[in-house]
């Protein structure tokens, strides 16, 4: 079996690895090759003369070579105990390099050899240590290829628009929630998203910004492929008990995005924060307030929310990688046990991809981890204010939005501690 190995750098220091030592000694094992042959004093390889003071094989002589004319620092894990043998002579550069200076080989020889440098390799690694190196990296070749795919995808979901002349069609009717989040198009035409903050929103805006971001949360559940293994009940559980919370990242990542005084909308308006600031109608009673935020809930995003994600400024590939873990993040009541092991494993699955949108060093790229994750007790708080699964709960009395809605409201979230 050949010995798996990587190649890192630290502090400019290139650093090799393999899977453990084999053996505390750096002598070359016993070899069949005839006796009146010459040996590779470092790896026991056939030599072909003496090169740089001794007798080496025309591998390590270019190894000893490169690093001499380079100047290269190697630092070993395995505290400079690996074998230096032919069969994996190229596993640590750290231990080879002490191995040709220990034999005597003479950096000063090097000096005043002019051969050209090809590769950083004189000879291609023995082919079980090739197929493991390139086995290697083709699997993680793939997982990145992969998590790119993914971003691609929700990148186009996101842009994803249907053709302006559906715009205005309605299909009025009673649906029940299934068929609105297979049918999303009885619900809203995919109208661009567009959270600008330009104009204080109408109660149709409102309205009008829930439908379209519940469009957008099918759009996203239904991508989600570790979730096509679940069954339709559980999928229908997760679907209602979880678009709440997608629905407060959504109009707080656009609000920090915005820099709005308020909660965000995808159709160019906002809800604002100060009451001064909300629309208003004159009656016979007086001016009336259009909408009011009677439980602070609206305040208290800005507060949790919006304010610490203006501060963080989120890539965009960090808020739809957010979404989706937002919609993953808690266990989802009442679900079998198969779907909450696939949930947990799903979960896993996109934390790790969203360490893949943050471009920081690791121990940075940890903290940033962390405040993302917190976010979400914050939106569970307010999903509770909220009781009834939507930013301003008053709306869906005011305006009967389906039978699809009702089911929506009527699903309490009941977190499970």
């Amino acid at each position: 079996m050949g010995i798996p190995m990587n190649h890192t750098k630290q502090d400019g220091m290139i650093v090799d690895s393999i899977s453990s030592p084999a053996s505390t000694s750096n002598s070359p094992p016993t070899s069949s090759i005839p006796r009146k042959a010459l040996l590779c004093a470092v790896c026991g390889d056939l030599a072909l003369g003496k090169h740089y003071g001794v007798n080496a094989c025309n591998g390590c002589k270019g190894f000893f070579r490169r690093s001499i004319w380079k100047n290269r620092t190697y630092a070993c894990r395995h505290q400079g105990k690996c074998v230096v043998a032919k069969e994996q002579r190229n596993a640590c550069r750290s231990c080879r390099l002490a191995r040709c200076l220990n034999v005597g080989m003479n950096p000063r020889a090097v000096q005043g050899d002019n051969d050209s440098v090809v590769a950083e390799w004189d000879e291609e690694p023995s082919a079980e240590t090739s197929t493991i190196g390139t086995q290697t990296e083709a699997a993680k070749t793939r997982n990145e290829a992969k998590k790119e795919l993914i971003i691609n995808k929700l990148r186009a979901i996101y842009t994803r628009t249907d053709p302006e002349e559906l715009w205005s069609v309605s299909f009025p009717g009673e649906y029940d929630f299934k068929y609105a989040f297979y049918n999303t198009e009885v619900v809203s035409p995919r109208t661009p998203l567009r959270p600008t903050a330009e104009r204080v929103a109408t109660l149709n805006d409102v309205v009008t910004d829930f439908r379209r971001a519940f469009v957008l949360f099918a759009d996203i559940v239904k991508s989600i492929e570790q979730l096509e293994n679940i069954n339709e009940e559980d999928k229908m559980k997760i679907a209602k008990s979880r678009f709440a919370a997608f629905y407060w990242w959504l109009c707080s990542t656009w609000s920090a995005q915005a820099g709005c005084n308020g909660v965000c909308y995808a159709n160019g308006s906002y809800h604002p924060a100060a009451v001064d600031e909300m629309p208003k109608t004159e009656g016979k009673r007086g001016v009336r307030i259009e909408y009011v935020d009677y439980s602070g809930v609206s305040q208290k995003s800005l507060e949790n929310l919006v304010e610490p994600l203006k501060r963080m400024q989120l890539s965009d590939e960090e808020r739809m990688v957010g979404a989706v873990m937002v919609i993953l993040a808690d266990p989802v009541p009442n679900v079998s046990p198969k779907t909450e092991k696939i949930l947990a494993e799903t979960r896993d699955f996109y934390l790790e991809l969203l360490g893949h949108c943050i471009k920081l060093p690791e121990e940075e790229l940890g903290i940033r981890l962390s405040k993302m994750v917190l976010f979400v007790a914050s939106i569970m708080e307010l999903v509770h204010l909220s009781t009834d699964n939507i930013q301003l709960s008053d709306v869906l009395h005011v305006i009967d939005l389906g039978d699809w809605s009702m089911e929506l409201r009527d699903h309490r979230y009941r977190r499970q501690f």
